[in-house]
């Protein structure tokens, strides 16, 4: 939840910070720089040696996340937010790769459904958050000029500061002159006491999870003890054999490096095009398709309702589809909806429709890979660290590459980038396949 707040509120966020969307895409991205932080100062390393005390790690990382949250609403610097979102990066790799490996130890090759139910979460997070920020977002925004395409979204927004000029006539001679004047920030309402509420509420129900797991924690039982001790030998692993690609493929450790190339590749486009979506489809409805604040927010929260239905779908699907059919089916069906979008994208009904397909494909593509990967190779927690790698670099590198276009080009840019996601991530799948079938799948090896 605490991950997509900042798409919901992202010009109320322009606003806090007095930033534009380059900046604050910037300052968003530095969760990447955590991210990357955790991975390789920690992550996988620190999963891999506290295994047995894994739902404690799950604990700190929420508790952490709950009070950055709850910071954000009186951070009045963009450097500051940024630095905020770089402490978010580092606690959910930890929470994120604790997560799966939880998941793997206790379904093993079973794991593909589960693995799609844990991200479930994320888009149930997703869809819950613009509705809890709806009552508290400002109703007139501030707006940067160059990102509006649509004359028509002009007189429903208002920059902060705004340099007016009037003509006035001067009765001496009878000629017209220019007065310019600039409005203060004082002329327009000030909300920010108001935004700070749907923070508090999303740290509050943050704060409840975090107490579960430390419920679950003091609940373990006496055999624990028994598999703890087993965890405590194996955590003697040095750090080469945690980055043995022989570990994940036995007598073929060239084939695992390129499967992890490959899932690197697959995490890295997926989680582009999914902060296309999370990030600026909020502004787009407000600035391109001029819709009402109220009305942008459940546009948003209808994108993250289909792409949690295509996490549930990949969690039922993958039980009984191949994943190798999967990641196709995701692949096509992200390429036709970011062309329609493309072309199409000015017909509100059309918008609509298409923008819940793309997240309806888009959803399952990060778990997916994950449950590919598993299949043809062993993920340890070094392993399940790769997509979190790449996940950092998308953020680092995508987010100030988007928020660069949309200051130059506008909002309306946001479906070229789609266009350039669905290409990809149609035309992936072909490769992976291609170099996955020459060793076979682990725990069927008669089918490939």
């Amino acid at each position: 939840m605490w991950s997509e707040i900042n798409g919901a509120t992202f010009q109320d966020l322009m606003s806090l910070t007095n930033s534009n969307y380059g900046a604050l895409s910037q300052a968003i991205s530095m969760k990447g720089v955590g991210g990357l932080c955790g991975c390789f100062l920690g992550g996988g390393y620190i999963v891999e040696r506290l295994h047995h005390k894994i739902e404690l790690i799950l604990v700190v990382c929420v508790m952490i996340s709950a009070g950055l949250n709850s910071v954000i609403p009186f951070c009045h610097y963009v450097v500051v937010y940024g630095i905020i979102n770089a402490i978010l990066g580092w606690a959910d790799v930890l929470l994120n790769v604790a997560g799966q490996v939880i998941i793997m130890d206790i379904w093993k090759e079973k794991a593909s459904g589960p693995l799609h139910s844990v991200h479930i979460g994320y888009g149930v997070g997703g869809f819950i958050v613009p509705q809890i920020v709806k009552p508290f977002i400002s109703k007139q925004l501030p707006k940067d000029e160059k990102t509006i395409t649509s004359s028509v979204c002009e007189v429903m927004t208002l920059p902060l500061f705004t340099n007016s000029t009037f003509d006035v006539i001067n009765t001496t001679d009878s000629t017209l002159s220019n007065v310019t004047t600039n409005l203060p920030t004082s002329t327009l309402p000030n909300t920010s006491s108001n935004f700070k509420y749907g923070f508090f509420i999303i740290s509050g129900i943050v704060t409840l999870v975090a107490c579960l797991w430390i419920f679950f924690y003091f609940l373990k039982s006496k055999q624990d003890k028994i598999l703890e001790n087993d965890a405590n030998r194996n955590s003697e692993k040095s750090i080469k054999d945690m980055f043995n690609f022989n570990t994940c493929a036995p007598g073929d450790p060239i084939f695992a490096f390129f499967l992890y190339v490959l899932l690197f590749l697959w995490v890295y486009v997926a989680v582009s095009g999914e902060r296309i979506g999370s990030k600026y489809l909020y502004s787009y409805a407000r600035n391109q398709a001029c819709f009402s604040p109220s009305k942008a927010e459940n546009f948003l929260t209808s994108y993250w309702i289909f792409h949690t239905v295509g996490r549930v779908l990949g969690f039922v699907g993958s039980s009984f589809i191949h994943m190798k059919y999967i990641i196709f089916i995701e692949g096509v069906g992200g390429f036709v909806s970011s062309v329609v979008l493309f072309f199409y994208s000015d017909n509100d009904i059309i918008l609509w429709v298409f923008v819940c397909c793309l997240g309806f494909f888009t959803g399952p593509t990060y778990p997916s890979g994950v449950a590919w990967t598993n299949r043809y190779i062993i993920l340890t927690a070094t392993g399940v660290m790769i997509p979190s790698i790449a996940s950092g670099i998308a953020d680092i590198s995508f987010l100030p590459i988007i928020g660069h276009f949309v200051e130059m080009l506008g909002i309306g840019v946001m479906t070229n980038f789609f266009l350039g996601y669905g290409v990809t991530i149609c035309a992936l799948p072909i490769i992976m396949q291609s170099i996955a079938c020459t060793r076979g799948d682990r725990f069927f090896k008669n089918v490939t």
